[in-house]
């Protein structure tokens, strides 16, 4: 697998945007399931019924592995974080993109203070 889907400050134009080692090959935006929760300083996810926007970033097969280790440093994972799968969908044709890494929060985000989002007049749930 070769795709990692991000929701929030690693996203295109966010604060941690320069934390990527590497430039990927493409980043299509896209929607995952799960419940997406904010606070002012970052998001956080967990499993759920809402259609989370975020972007979908590919990389090469020799590429992978390097990213995922500086993400993983990035997320504080598995302490914070918890990197796992999830089927990521096209935003504007809903098709299956496959499935990608993603970053859900490890403990209940309600305990750390983040309030969970409800969907917009699109739909869908997004940060910021």
């Amino acid at each position: 697998m070769t795709t990692i889907f991000v929701y929030g400050t690693l996203q295109t134009g966010q604060c941690r945007e320069s934390c990527w080692p590497l430039r990927p090959l493409e980043i299509v935006t896209a929607w995952t399931l799960g419940t997406l929760y904010f606070r002012e300083d970052y998001p956080a996810m967990k499993a759920g019924r809402s259609r989370v926007q975020g972007q979908l970033w590919r990389f090469s097969l020799d590429q992978i592995d390097q990213v995922l280790r500086v993400l993983d440093e990035v997320e504080a994972a598995p302490t914070l974080y918890t990197r796992l799968t999830v089927e990521v969908f096209h935003c504007e044709t809903n098709q299956s993109l496959g499935e990608a890494w993603t970053y859900h929060y490890t403990e209940s985000p309600e305990n750390d203070g983040f309030q969970p989002l409800v969907p917009s007049e699109n739909g869908f749930v997004h940060w910021p």
